[in-house]
């Protein structure tokens, strides 16, 4: 499982009795509030002035507004505070609500992912407390944790570069430095959570994350180093270790914009581990920069982040039309197969791997020649008549015990180049 998606909005007896959480209301209606209703609700007009995220740009109902603003200003505090809300649509969405704001700010890490908040019905108001993973000094001190280690990483990044360098640097660090948390996974089963695996403190503090500690990062960088980057939720298509079957799970990505076109990155796959492309260094970009078509071959983008189906759906957050291809890390990179006939280009870039002793290499098949024939050949002979080629301009000799890697759903293939 990629993600454990639960956000749940609790009444004081349900957050007592069923979630076993560690924070209690139970002296709500004397807690000191911060500031009169007034002094609050100029607060969060202020606040308002401020907000420029997408997901607050998708509410529209002044209640949901001010339920945005009421958060913003609560989840920036080191403790815990009480604020009131209006019983609307505010409150009804809370948990949507919740999940853009997260969306909108990666660098929120201490909001809890289970247990994202309690409330006292008080009729035409809701009290409301959020849930933190930290607080006080441990929240201050694990904050300025990360703000070191984002500063540290965007300083090394290729300053000068092109926004796609910026791009191609985050996911290089990620799969480079971050591992899939496969023991947290283990714990979601149960409906555990393991600590920060959901966020952009257990993906660049700790080291270790599942598919949204990979995502919060990646956005969390990406808006540091100026590269505009939004967050994708759906599901996918995941393999089931012990039956092999493909199952559909919960899983989060991102968007990046590029010379103004929208691309799908999912790093999370690109740091996959598993399977016959797991040692191929072009692993890490095999769901870097794609299409919606190529993206919603294994992945379904939630209805939040879709078209509106009707009028009663509460609000999307617009996923951007990904049409273009120019930025295909393996179309950007890669040569072009057009004919078996005349190679010349790709004889010449597997020429230039092997001088320089490169472990792979490779290429991509034109629309135009039917894949699996072309494998085959390649397969039974040319890839070989190829080899020859590229050793006759070389002092590095490539084997002829290769391996050939097909990926048809990319038009790709590559070959595992091992050397006399």
């Amino acid at each position: 499982m990629k993600k454990l998606m639960i956000a749940a909005a609790w009444s004081l007896v349900a957050a007592l009795l069923l979630c076993g959480c560690d924070f209690l209301l139970e002296d709500i209606s004397v807690i000191q509030k911060s500031g009169s209703a007034q002094q609050q609700k100029q607060e969060r007009d202020e606040k308002k002035k401020t907000i420029t995220g997408r997901g607050y740009a998708c509410l529209t109902d002044p209640d949901e507004q001010d339920a945005y603003a009421a958060l913003d200003i609560a989840a920036n505090q080191l403790d815990p505070q009480d604020f009131d809300i209006k019983n609307g649509n505010g409150f009804k969405n809370f948990s949507d609500i919740i999940e853009f704001y997260k969306n909108d700010n990666p660098q929120a890490f201490w909001l809890k992912d289970d247990v994202s908040y309690s409330y006292i019905d008080n009729g035409d108001t809701v009290t409301i407390q959020l849930g933190f993973k930290l607080k006080g000094d441990k929240l201050k001190q694990a904050k300025e944790k990360l703000d070191s280690k984002v500063k540290a990483i965007t300083d090394a990044a290729p300053q000068n570069g092109s926004d796609y360098e910026k791009e191609l640097y985050v996911n290089d660090y990620l799969v480079d430095h971050c591992v899939y948390d496969e023991a947290a996974v283990k714990l979601h089963e149960d409906s555990k959570i393991r600590g920060h695996e959901q966020d952009a403190y257990g993906a660049l503090v700790e080291g270790k994350a599942v598919c949204e500690g990979y995502t919060r990062a990646f956005h969390l960088l990406c808006n540091k180093l100026g590269v505009s980057c939004e967050v994708i939720e759906g599901n996918a298509d995941e393999e089931d270790e012990e039956t092999g079957k493909k199952q559909s799970m919960p899983h989060i990505w991102n968007c990046v914009q590029l010379d103004g076109n929208w691309y799908h990155v999912d790093v999370t796959w690109n740091d996959d581990n598993h399977g016959d492309f797991a040692d191929v260094y072009t692993r890490r970009y095999y769901f870097l920069n794609l299409t919606d078509e190529d993206i919603k071959r294994d992945h379904v983008i939630s209805p939040l982040y879709g078209e509106p189906k009707s009028d009663d759906v509460f609000y999307n957050d617009y996923v951007p039309k990904c049409n273009s291809t120019y930025y295909n890390y393996f179309k950007l990179n890669c040569q072009t197969l057009t004919s078996l006939d005349d190679a010349s280009n790709v004889i010449e870039a597997m020429t230039q791997a092997a001088a320089g002793q490169e472990s792979y290499f490779d290429f991509l098949v034109d629309g135009s020649l039917d894949f699996a024939d072309t494998k085959s050949q390649l397969a039974e002979g040319v890839g070989y008549q190829w080899i020859e080629e590229a050793n006759s301009s070389n002092e590095a000799q490539i084997s002829t015990d290769c391996s050939l890697c097909a990926f048809e759903d990319r038009r790709l293939i590559t070959f595992l180049l091992n050397y006399e």
